[in-house]
């Protein structure tokens, strides 16, 4: 039987019209185990955002709704037969609910939705006289037969030398914000808060060393760490203080805080947990996320080993192009080929770890869909004379990489080399910026659009994201965006990335950035060193500062990537100077 036949079936059984399956697990993270891919089992949508509602009638279509970086790649993965897709957030669930007919109870589990997300629903839903039902249960299980295994965690601690503060000194600091905010504690649903403050990793995820679980930390030292399956062994410098427990125990261990005051962020809070506070009489004082606002900002030790990373991540990248060059058009390879050779020149270096997300390897088309995906055993080959768009990263023991380039093998039309140049131009103004403190993304998210936008261009994903430190290459709150309302501070990472994508080609510049104090002012400190493809640029749109800018850069990255490479090495040293040699 058809799944989600079966599945439909299941909600008429249990007198449910519609059936919400957010795109999350317990952690709200990015990057999901198997496991919890429920939405992609039910209607086959992989993207990394969004949400489904499961209407129970067969005479109607369900929906999946998730932002302009997926709607073409809905249109690839989802059946239009069995759903209609919707541009948007949570707000186009209302929306398509009530162009439905005859619906009177929808329901949810109350473990993947936060609190916040989940008052809204149901207050729209109370407005449109609509039973909510937020269970502690998941229906798709009920259905899902021979679920994949879950990898079991191989948690390492992280060596001082990389992160430079004790988990003692990063818990003083915390101990300083439950004192200013008068709370005596915090539960964070975050992984990556738990991997930072602990400085431990793991390898559960394939992409992301975060270690999946939950924690409560007190004030008076006392810290219990939740997992939601197997109950790990690893070691902390205070044993003393460390409780490690199923999450099935959390509401024995909330029963010792009867009157405390806790933190809650009720926008990366499950629902569940409010009620279970309620009911054990603690109290809560909703606040932002205090762990993020400490860990984005890297220290001095964290900054030298990301500008140290990028070297050694630029030196692979180069060598990758090197080779990508070389290839004769009648063995240009696919997409997939490129990607694992490019994983396999960062594999060289003994602090690699991983990717740090999978690989966007898109050859022409392909490119106009922001996070492609390529089939594997089935990737586009690459030819000459079209647009090569590789957006990758690596996770190193000594920092995280993120970096797109446009490669092509052979001669560039007028029209590609206009598109680039535009996306350049403003890739270019907002890594110049100088822009006070108190700045919020929002603020200059714009630099990087003007040049599109005199043409009548845009793109529908935000310009930058903050990039934690061995942890997760898409790192809030930090961002620059149309709505970001985050403040950018000296020491956070993000990502400058700008891009055009049309029917034939796309084309995105990402760089990432390292945020510095300049006075009263704040100003981008690049990290990446990759060279921008030369053969793509039309210098006769670019002003005279603007080429300054390209030839600054490319001498900068020049002599720093000019010393790792041996002097034997001939071909890699010329291949380094033709490429940033001056406009």
């Amino acid at each position: 039987m058809n799944k989600l036949i079966e599945f439909k079936n299941l909600l008429k059984q249990k007198n449910i019209d519609a059936y919400i399956v957010p795109k999350y697990d317990m952690f709200f993270s990015e990057e999901l185990l198997e496991v919890d891919e429920r939405l992609k089992y039910i209607s086959n949508f992989s993207g990394s955002a969004g949400w489904g509602v499961i209407l129970a009638s067969k005479k109607y279509k369900s929906a999946i709704i998730s932002d302009g970086r997926y709607q073409e790649q809905l249109k690839i993965e989802v059946s239009q037969k069995e759903f209609i897709f919707f541009n948007g957030g949570i707000d186009k669930i209302i929306f398509f609910l009530e162009k439905q007919r005859n619906i009177k109870t929808v329901s949810i589990d109350s473990k993947f939705i936060t609190f916040r997300d989940c008052k809204y629903l149901k207050n729209e839903l109370d407005r449109m006289n609509v039973s909510f039902l937020a269970s502690f249960s998941n229906l798709i299980d009920y259905v899902w037969k021979n679920k994949p295994e879950v990898p079991k965690h191989q948690i390492n601690k992280l060596d001082i030398k990389y992160i430079g503060e004790s988990f003692d000194d990063k818990f003083k600091r915390l101990l300083n914000v439950f004192l200013e905010k008068k709370a005596d504690a915090h539960i964070t649903f975050k992984p990556d808060d738990v991997s930072w403050i602990f400085n431990i990793r793991d390898n559960q995820l394939k992409y992301t060393p975060v270690v999946r679980c939950f924690a409560l930390i007190h004030k008076n030292q006392n810290i219990y760490v939740f997992f939601e399956r197997d109950l790990p062994s690893f070691s902390l410098e205070n044993k003393n203080v460390i409780h490690i427990l199923n999450f099935k125990k959390l509401n024995s261990v909330l029963k010792k805080f009867n009157g405390d005051t806790f933190l809650i962020d009720y926008s990366s809070t499950p629902a569940f947990l409010i009620p279970l506070l309620k009911k054990n009489k603690i109290n809560i004082k909703e606040t932002t996320q205090p762990i993020p606002l400490l860990k984005t900002i890297k220290n001095q030790v964290e900054q030298k080993h990301f500008r140290e990373v990028h070297q050694v991540d630029g030196l692979a990248f180069l060598n990758f192009w090197k080779w990508f060059e070389n290839l004769s058009i009648k063995n240009l390879y696919d997409e997939e080929t490129l990607s694992k050779k490019l994983f396999e020149f960062r594999s060289k270096n003994p602090l690699f770890k991983s990717n740090s997300f999978p690989t966007i390897s898109a050859y022409g088309k392909n490119g106009s869909i922001i996070h492609y995906r390529y089939k594997k055993g089935g990737s586009s080959k690459i030819k000459s004379n079209n647009l090569y768009l590789v957006d990758s990263g690596g996770q190193y023991l000594n920092g995280t990489t993120d970096i797109t380039r446009v490669l092509i093998h052979g001669v560039a039309s007028k029209n590609m080399k206009q598109k680039y140049t535009y996306v350049l131009k403003g890739h270019l103004a907002l890594s110049k910026l100088i822009f006070p403190e108190g700045t919020k993304g929002k603020d200059i998210d714009c630099v990087a659009r003007l040049h599109l936008w005199e043409r009548k261009l845009d793109y529908p994903h935000g310009t930058g994201h903050g990039v934690g430190f061995y942890l997760n290459v898409h790192e809030g709150p930090v961002s620059i965006s149309k709505s970001s309302l985050s403040e950018l501070k000296p020491g956070m990472v993000i990502s400058n990335e700008p891009g055009y994508y049309g029917p034939k080609f796309g084309v995105r510049i990402e760089n990432l950035e390292l945020i510095k104090k300049v006075g009263n002012f704040l100003k981008f400190e690049t990290l990446t060193l990759v060279p921008y493809e030369k053969k793509l640029i039309d210098i006769n749109i670019l002003t005279k500062n603007e080429i300054k800018l390209i030839n600054q850069y490319h001498s900068m990255l020049k002599q720093k990537l000019l010393p790792l490479i041996s002097k034997k090495d001939k071909d890699l040293i010329n291949f380094l100077n033709r490429k940033t040699s001056s406009l």
